[in-house]
């Protein structure tokens, strides 16, 4: 028996036609497959499952809590030229000090690339710190090796960086 997938007019014209044994055998099977999978389903016993995530973090009793007075007062401890500039700068990186890089680095300015001895490996891209004091520390170790590339070059105003860090 020859399946016709076409048929053709008076006209000389193609028709599709529909080849019913086909398409009987081909909806019964999806009907059978459809069966089977739902009837399998319902026939089993509900399952509980139990998801279990244990993080491990060493909270460090001299360290500070990532929020804006703790930060700081930290980094005004440091000597950190313009902190409230550098808060602002923490808080975008960290999304109000609540992203992964943040909390998971102990990393409050997102810093990606240091060769300091604070840094204690990476993750995600992002340098990881044993305590967020010691992010500050490497913060403010890299603005003073910054500020001291351009004094003298960035402004002609004699101790231009001194200037910089009185101003508040």
């Amino acid at each position: 028996m020859k399946r016709k997938f076409f048929t053709m007019d008076s006209d000389m014209n193609m028709k599709k036609s529909l080849n019913y044994p086909l398409f009987f055998w081909v909806v019964a099977a999806i009907t059978v497959v459809q069966s089977a999978t739902i009837g399998g389903l319902m026939s089993r016993e509900p399952r509980v499952i139990k998801v279990v995530s244990t993080v491990i973090d060493t909270v460090y009793t001299d360290d500070i809590k990532p929020n804006d007075s703790a930060i700081t007062r930290e980094l005004i401890k440091l000597g950190c030229v313009l902190p409230n500039v550098a808060i602002a700068q923490f808080k975008i990186e960290t999304g109000h000090f609540k992203s992964p890089i943040c909390i998971e680095n102990k990393n409050v300015a997102g810093i990606k690339t240091s060769t300091s001895k604070y840094v204690v490996g990476k993750n995600k891209g992002h340098c990881v710190y044993k305590t967020y004091k010691d992010c500050l520390r490497d913060y403010v170790r890299i603005q003073n090796h910054y500020l001291s590339s351009i004094d003298g070059r960035y402004a002609e105003a004699k101790g231009y960086i001194q200037q910089l860090k009185i101003v508040k």
